[in-house]
């Protein structure tokens, strides 16, 4: 595979290799458990650890990203990091491998080998190190070590004056073989808030106190303090000094464990670290011992590596793009399923359910139903739960109706309907109850010119348009199209025509709505407004936004006349590393559009590439047949794209990031990668719009839109006890066709697969040939 000089994939697509610890920015590595066990891996090995379980209950572990293991040659007073930092002395033939399932740091320095793997067992409360250091130097060789991490175990909402620190202080603890940070927090939502690290060899010294491991000078007392800096010269390493068993309470709450080897040379030893969170000393003690051997360690990878394996096995994806592969195979999966780990947020974690569902169907189900339970009585939702944020945006709703149709026809389960789920703020009703409130809720919300209100956000956060307490947002009232035309199909499987004509109804009369007040000659306006109307050819500074465009397209807004140029206006904004959400940029700030304009220029939602909104985009070409510009756009927002390689945005190479810029002074760069919903956008656009492997009410559909250059791709699906591995073929080079399909060998009439329900393999061969 083709890659640039500081990073490469393994041939199996797991690991990627960084050969530099100086990337563009720190390309991180997450690892989790299901119990919502996190730690942040960068290629130098620092990072967060924190803990949230199903409540949202938050307990960061280390303050500011503060974990570091730091070496020392003791004779020589040569000390180091295997990834270079936070010291900043440089080694010897440096590697970092972030795998699906941990993350290894080797290199060599003063004759020293060293390597350092971290890794979070599936079940539990902690992570594992592993440390691996050897002799290459021809004479014996005396090495500290030392494994630093702080403790903050934040994260919850507490009356004034009650901040952590108030109530934990630092022990050693020599059954745990290391340092524990309890908790006696009289407001704590569990009993979790515990920190521990703990080794299996012999404790040479310790520091419970990070301000006699820092020095005086480097000793940081308050919370919003920054230690990392603070961690680039620690006295007791740079000095050659030893730690000096220290505690405390109240501030520089941190866990420093020395250990001492003693190398010949050629030996080589292995050290055991467990950091974690417990409920008492006891479970960290326990936890620690099954932690403090080799073998246990090794089982416990391997069955983490198994684990991690089972969960994305349902779905496998071979194109002729080798890189697609790569990145859809392994990594977007992984992504996506971390993304319900790291947000808490309706909007978005419909979002990434609905994409999990094409792979891990009960843990989108379980997300789907979890951010019901964050709808209010009234239909509209929390933006956040972490942290808390009700402020009232407009869109919840619709991806409550999109998510909940998309689930049924994932499961087939309609009892799921009858599911009687809690709301918010009082009582509860079933899913379809809560769907009809959302129903509601759009209808309620809108405006004088028939469109849904757009409050103070639709699902552009920055669009806030503050001077019209009353403006209707475009974007939102073509998803509530899309959505009323989901569910009509749904509720009419009920045997509800009534409600299905209804909701018929509502989307004929929304759909004439916005041709008649949104159409703006080329492409729809944005948001309407008594000041001004938003993303018009007349709009004071930005004229088009894409989502009005790409939305139509999805929903069937735009007649046979309009939908050129639709096409056209979209098309018009392509720019190297995507679509910006709009052109061109706002140059001043206006109260009218509210914080996108406040943001330079191609920042951000203020003419940046947004490639979330590039991923709507992708769909809307395949509802329009193009699949040219689908994937070449889909190619624009890939990690490491050949116009945007990753040592220019600076992204990780293997996932995909939120937005690039096009501002010149950060031209091209990312801002924020992993949590973001381009993810699961970019998998449904390559698995469901490209490649056409669509769920349905009665199976699962094919309706491939490919490039006419793709001769042949292959996709593996489970799908309601079915496993299909299914061949595409385009002899023809068409982009859109009529499939003709054989399963078995069989042909069939049609493009929905047979469910067989027996957990056996079914070939399914499909060949695109030209629509008659």
């Amino acid at each position: 595979m083709k890659s640039n000089k500081i990073h490469r994939f393994t041939e199996d697509g797991n690991s990627c290799i960084i050969n530099t610890p100086r990337t563009p920015r720190h390309w991180y590595n997450y690892l989790w458990s299901e119990q919502g066990y996190c730690t942040q891996v960068s290629q130098i090995g620092h990072g967060r650890s924190y803990y949230i379980n199903s409540k949202a209950d938050m307990c960061m572990i280390n303050n500011q990203d503060a974990k570091y293991l730091y070496l020392r040659d003791d004779d020589a007073n040569v000390f180091w990091n295997i990834g270079e930092g936070p010291l900043n002395e440089e080694v010897e033939d440096f590697s970092c491998e972030h795998n699906i399932g941990y993350s290894i740091l080797q290199s060599q320095k003063n004759g020293i080998h060293a390597s350092w793997k971290l890794f979070v067992p599936h079940e539990g409360y902690n992570e594992v190190w592993v440390v691996k250091v050897k002799n290459n130097a021809d004479v014996m060789k005396r090495i500290s070590i030392f494994s630093a991490v702080s403790f903050e175990l934040e994260g919850f909402k507490y009356p004034r004056y009650y901040e952590m620190y108030r109530s934990c202080e630092t022990f050693f603890n020599e059954q745990l073989n290391g340092i524990y940070c309890e908790s006696k927090h009289p407001f704590a939502p569990h009993n979790r808030y515990n920190g521990y690290i703990a080794c299996s060899e012999t404790i040479h010294a310790f520091d419970g106190n990070l301000g006699t491991f820092l020095g005086e000078l480097g000793t940081y007392t308050r919370l919003d303090s920054m230690p990392a800096p603070l961690f680039q010269r620690p006295d007791v390493v740079v000095k050659g000094r030893d730690c000096t068993n220290s505690l405390t309470t109240l501030a520089n709450l941190g866990g420093v464990l020395q250990n001492k080897l003693v190398l010949a040379p050629g030996e080589e030893k292995e050290l055991y670290y467990v950091l974690g969170v417990s409920e008492s000393l006891e479970e960290a003690v326990q936890t620690a011992e099954m932690y403090s051997t080799g073998d246990r360690i090794t089982r416990a990878l391997l069955e983490t590596q198994e684990y991690q394996k089972s969960k994305y096995a349902s779905l496998q994806i071979n194109t002729p793009d080798e890189k697609l592969n790569v990145i859809m195979n392994e990594w977007v999966k992984k992504q996506v399923d971390f993304c319900i780990v790291g947000k808490k947020g309706v909007r978005d974690n419909l979002q990434i359910a609905v994409g999990l569902l094409n792979y891990r169907q009960e843990r989108a189900k379980e997300e789907i139903i979890e951010c019901l339970r964050h709808q209010f009585k009234a239909g509209h939702a929390v933006l956040t739960w972490y942290p808390y944020d009700a402020t009232r945006y407009s869109d919840q709703p619709f991806w409550i109706i999109w998510s909940v149709c998309e689930l049924i026809k994932e499961t087939g389960d309609y009892s799921l309907l009858d599911m009687e789920i809690e709301y918010q703020d009082e009582g509860s009703a079933t899913m379809l109850e809560h769907v009809k409130a959302a129903v509601n809720r759009l209808i309620e919300d809108k405006g004088e010119h028939g469109l849904v209100r757009i409050f103070f956000a639709d699902w552009n956060d920055a669009l806030n348009i503050t001077t019209d307490p009353d403006a209707e947002s475009v974007m939102l009232s073509e998803q509530f199209c899309y959505a009323l035309r989901e569910l009509s199909m749904l509720i009419r499987r009920l045997g509800d025509a009534d409600y299905a004509g209804y909701l018929d109804d509502q989307y004929n009369i929304l759909r004439r709505a916005i041709n008649e007040v949104a159409w703006d000659g080329s492409w729809y306006m944005r948001a309407l407004s008594k000041e001004e109307n938003v993303g018009s050819k007349d709009s004071t500074g930005s004229k088009i936004y894409i989502n009005a465009q790409s939305w139509a397209v999805l929903a069937d807004i735009p007649d046979e006349e309009k939908l050129p140029k639709v096409l056209e206006s979209m098309d018009s904004m392509e720019h190297d590393f995507g679509f910006p959400i709009n052109m061109p940029p706002y140059m001043e700030y206006s109260p009218h559009v509210g914080r996108m304009s406040g943001m330079l220029p191609g920042l951000f939602e203020n003419g940046g590439v947004y490639c979330h909104a590039t991923g709507f985009k992708i769909m809307a070409d395949c509802k329009a047949g193009r699949g040219a510009e689908a994937i070449r756009t889909l190619l624009k927002i890939i990690p490491d794209s050949e116009e945007n390689p990753s040592t220019e945005s600076g992204a990780e190479p293997y996932v995909f990031t939120n937005c690039y810029s096009i501002h010149p002074k950060y031209y091209g760069k990312s801002y924020q990668s992993w949590t973001t919903g381009t993810s699961a956008w970019g998998l449904m656009s390559l698995l469901e719009g490209i490649m056409g492997i669509k769920r349905d009410y009665d199976g699962l559909r094919i309706d491939p839109c490919l490039p006419a250059d793709w001769e042949q791709a292959q996709v593996y699906r489970e799908f309601r006890g079915t496993r299909y591995e299914i061949t595409i073929k385009n002899p023809m080079k068409l982009s859109k066709g009529q499939p003709q399909i054989k399963v078995d060998g069989s042909r069939m009439i049609g493009n929905l697969l047979p469910l067989f329900s027996d957990g056996k393999i079914h070939h399914v061969e499909v060949t695109l040939n030209p629509v008659v």
